[in-house]
C-alpha cells in the first residue's frame, strides 16, 4: 500500500508490529476495503513507532487542554479539568468541548479553521481537523466516516446533499489526510470548499455525524447534538440561489415498457437528467398515475458518498445530473395504462418546483387476466445443431386475445439463439408460430421473456425482464450417444533407417465416420515392443469432407533399431471417444508397425 503524500512526508511507515498475531496481521491484509468499516489492509504500527505526543495541543478552534501520558489518575483529572475549564474566544467566554467517547473510542477535537468566511464571489476552502483518541493499547487499525451538512431552518434540521468523508489510518483518501498519530491517537484533515450559494446571504455548514471502528470491533457513532460541544460548524456569506432545478428529460429506462404485476411486487426503472447551474440538484419525487385515480410516487436523491448513489453528475464540476431509480409497484396494482403525472425536484438549498413532463411515454402494467399464453412449446426440441446451424420454431398458445394479435417478441437468456425475421403464422390449430435460428454449438436456448399485445391493446408479460412468471421452455441440443470411428488404417512408410528417422513424419491416412458430433481432436502415440511410449502428440483434427483424416507421427532423434507400434484416439465435439491400435480396439488390417533398421 502507498502511503499518502503527507504521510510519506512525515515519515510514517507500515511497519507489522513485532508482537503481533500473524494470523491477525494476515487477516487485516486480506481483508481488503469495508464499505461498514472502511478498513485497507496492511496498515499496522507498534507502540514503538508511534509519534511521540506534545505535551499540549489544540483540540477545539478556541481552546487547548493539556495532553499528557495516560495514567488512571490522570485521566480522571484530565475529565475534572475538562469539565470546568474555561477560555477566552474574542470577547467571549466559551466551555471547550469534552472529548466524546463510546467504549473504549473517543474524539478528543473536532473543528473549522475558520468560523467565518465569505464565499459571495467564490468558494473558499476551510479546514476541517479531527483527532480520534482509542484506549484500547491491543487495536491496531482505525477508520471512519464524517458527515457534512447544510443547516436547515430549525433545529437539527438539515437541507442538502450530504457530504460524507471517509478516513483510514495511516492513508490519505478522496482529499481526507491523514496528518499524524497511530491506532491509540490519531488526526486527520480535509479541506472543505464552501459553496457560492446558500438559501439566504448567510448559511451555516456543520458536521452533523461521525462514525469510527477499530479492528478489535469497537465503535463510535455521534450524532447532531452529540458533536454541539465541539462547535463543528462555521458559517458562511453567500450569494442566494432563488432558482429552482430544472428537469430536461425523464423516461422509462427498461427495453420496453410493460411490467407483469400480480401477487407479488414489481419495480419500473427510470432515468431523468437535471440541470441546476447554482447550488445543484438535491432530490426529487417522480408521480405514476393510473387507472382509477391511483398513484405511484418514487423518490430519488444526490448522494457524494463514494459508494453509490440514484443521481451523478454527466462529468467533474457539471451541475447536470443523470438520475438512474426505480418505482416500487406493490402487488395487486391495477393493470392497465400509467403515466408520469408530475416531478417534484428541490435544489441543495431546497428550492422547490413541480413540472409536468410533456413527453414521456407511458408504461403498460399487466397481471395477464385478459390475453395469456397457456402453453409455450417448440418444434423440432432438441435439435440437431453439431454441425449447422439450426432452425426451429416456437409456438405461444395465445388466449383471450381482442381483434387478433398486433405484437409477438420473444427474447433468449444468451444470443446462442434469435428469431429468423420471419412474420409470426398462425398455425391450424391457432396457436401463433414464430420462426427462430439455433446457432452451432449452442448447447440449449432458454426463452428469457415472451411479450404478446393484441389488437385491442391487453398485454401479457411472461419472464424476467418483466418481473412476469417464467416461461419455462428450453430449446436443447439433440445427445450425441454414437462415438466416432475410424476404418480402413494405413500407415507409410513402415520401414525407415535409423539414419533417416529424424527427418521422416509417419502418417496414418484413416477414413473417419461421426454420425453426429463432428471430429475435434486426436492423441497419437509410439510404442515399443514392451508397450512403452517412447513418442507422443496430439491436437485439433478435421476431417476432409470425404472423411479422410491424415494423422502426423513424430520418430524421437537417436531412436534404437527395431520394432515400433502405433495407437491413436479420435475425440468428437460432444467428448466421445475411441481408440485404435495399442490400448485400443485392434484394427481390421493389423497393428500399426514401423521398423526402425540399423543403416
Amino acid at each position: 500500500m502507498v502511503l499518502g503524500n503527507d504521510a510519506k512526508r512525515r515519515g510514517h511507515t507500515n511497519r507489522p508490529p513485532d508482537r503481533a498475531d500473524p494470523d491477525r496481521l494476515r487477516r487485516l491484509r486480506d481483508s481488503g476495503p469495508s464499505r461498514s468499516g472502511f478498513f485497507l489492509p496492511g496498515h499496522n504500527r507498534t507502540a514503538a513507532d508511534r509519534p511521540r505526543r506534545n505535551a499540549s495541543e489544540t483540540v477545539g478552534s478556541d481552546c487547548y487542554t493539556p495532553r499528557m501520558r495516560s495514567t488512571p489518575l490522570l485521566r480522571w483529572l484530565a475529565r475534572v479539568a475538562l469539565a470546568t475549564a474555561t477560555c477566552v474566544a474574542g470577547a467571549a467566554l466559551a466551555t471547550p468541548a469534552a472529548a466524546q467517547t463510546s467504549g473504549s473510542l473517543g474524539l478528543s477535537s473536532l473543528s473549522f479553521a475558520s468560523k467565518r468566511v465569505d464565499v459571495r464571489e467564490q468558494s473558499v476552502a476551510v479546514t476541517l481537523t479531527w483527532t480520534v483518541r482509542n484506549t484500547n493499547p491491543d487495536a491496531m487499525y482505525l477508520s471512519g466516516s464524517v458527515r457534512l451538512r447544510m443547516a436547515g431552518s430549525g433545529p437539527g434540521a438539515y437541507v442538502g446533499t450530504a457530504r460524507e468523508l471517509h478516513f483510514w489510518l495511516y492513508s490519505s483518501w478522496e482529499g481526507v489526510r491523514f496528518v499524524s498519530g497511530d491506532a491509540q491517537e490519531s488526526t486527520y484533515e480535509y479541506d472543505f470548499a464552501v459553496p457560492r450559494y446558500g438559501k439566504t446571504t448567510s448559511t451555516t455548514w456543520l458536521v452533523a455525524g461521525f462514525h469510527a471502528v477499530d479492528d478489535t470491533g469497537a465503535t463510535l457513532n455521534l450524532e447532531g447534538a452529540q458533536l454541539a460541544g465541539h462547535r463543528p460548524w462555521l458559517k458562511a456569506r453567500t450569494a442566494v440561489d432563488s432558482t429552482p432545478p430544472a428537469i430536461n428529460s425523464i423516461e422509462f429506462d427498461g427495453d420496453a415498457p410493460y411490467r407483469f404485476v400480480g401477487n407479488h411486487a414489481s419495480v419500473l426503472p427510470y432515468r431523468a437528467t437535471l440541470h441546476d447551474a447554482q447550488t445543484g440538484f438535491w432530490k426529487g419525487t417522480l408521480r405514476l398515475a393510473g387507472p382509477n385515480g391511483q398513484i405511484l410516487t418514487a423518490a430519488f436523491e444526490t448522494n457524494l458518498s463514494s459508494w453509490g448513489s440514484d443521481c451523478r453528475p454527466q462529468s467533474i464540476g457539471d451541475h447536470t445530473m443523470t438520475c438512474r431509480f426505480q418505482l416500487d409497484v406493490p402487488a395487486g396494482t391495477a393493470s392497465g395504462v400509467w403515466q408520469v403525472s408530475e416531478v417534484t425536484l428541490f435544489d441543495n438549498v431546497g428550492n422547490q418546483t413541480t413540472v409536468v413532463p410533456p413527453t414521456t411515454a407511458p408504461v403498460t402494467l399487466t397481471s395477464n387476466e385478459v390475453v395469456s399464453v397457456s402453453d409455450f412449446s417448440a418444434n423440432p426440441n432438441p435439435v440437431d445443431n453439431w454441425t449447422q446451424h439450426s432452425a426451429t420454431r416456437i409456438r405461444l398458445a395465445v388466449e383471450g386475445a381482442q381483434n387478433g394479435v398486433s405484437t409477438v417478441r420473444v427474447d433468449f437468456e444468451m444470443a446462442w439463439c434469435q428469431l429468423d425475421g420471419s412474420e409470426p403464422t398462425v398455425d391450424p390449430d391457432g396457436a401463433i408460430s414464430i420462426g427462430v435460428t439455433v446457432f452451432r454449438h449452442a448447447e440449449e436456448c432458454v426463452v428469457d421473456s415472451v411479450l404478446v399485445v393484441d389488437g385491442a391493446g391487453n398485454v401479457a408479460t411472461y419472464g424476467r425482464p418483466y418481473g412476469g412468471p417464467a416461461p419455462g421452455l428450453v430449446i436443447t441440443r439433440v445427445v450425441n450417444t454414437v462415438p466416432p470411428t475410424a476404418s480402413a488404417v494405413v500407415l507409410t512408410p513402415t520401414t525407415v533407417p535409423r539414419s533417416q528417422a529424424a527427418s521422416t513424419t509417419p502418417t496414418l491416412t484413416m477414413q473417419v465416420t461421426t454420425p453426429v458430433a463432428p471430429l475435434r481432436g486426436y492423441w497419437l502415440h509410439l510404442y515399443d515392443s514392451a508397450g512403452n511410449v517412447v513418442d507422443g502428440s496430439g491436437g485439433s483434427a478435421y476431417p476432409a469432407p470425404d472423411g479422410t483424416l491424415n494423422l502426423q507421427g513424430y520418430l524421437p532423434y537417436g531412436i534404437a533399431a527395431g520394432t515400433y507400434s502405433y495407437g491413436f484416439t479420435l475425440i468428437d465435439e460432444s467428448g466421445l471417444q475411441s481408440s485404435y491400435g495399442v490400448n485400443g480396439q485392434p484394427l481390421p488390417d493389423g497393428p500399426l508397425e514401423i521398423t526402425i533398421t540399423d543403416d
